[in-house]
């Protein structure tokens, strides 16, 4: 059995992506919770709305396809550069 280790590049490239994801992450948690918090300011919304909402099929299908994007943008960041 061959064990796999992360060689120093790869521990870079893995520091990095992290930091990406953790920083969009925040961007996008905070505006949704500013957003929200403005509908239901605004009467728009009630405080529960969005907690019980489904999406439509195609709502989902836009979610899955960010989603997809999301998931192929870390990965080309992790990949390892052919030697």
């Amino acid at each position: 059995m061959t064990e796999n280790n992360l060689r120093a590049d790869d521990i870079d490239r893995l520091g990095q992506a992290l930091l990406t994801l953790t920083s969009e992450l925040w961007v996008t948690r905070d505006r949704v919770r500013i957003l929200e918090a403005a509908l239901v300011n605004a009467g728009v919304l009630s405080a529960d709305a969005v907690n019980q909402l489904q999406p439509d099929a195609a709502l989902q299908a836009e979610l899955d396809a960010e989603r997809a994007r999301l998931i192929d943008a870390l990965l080309t960041t992790l990949a390892r550069e052919e030697d």
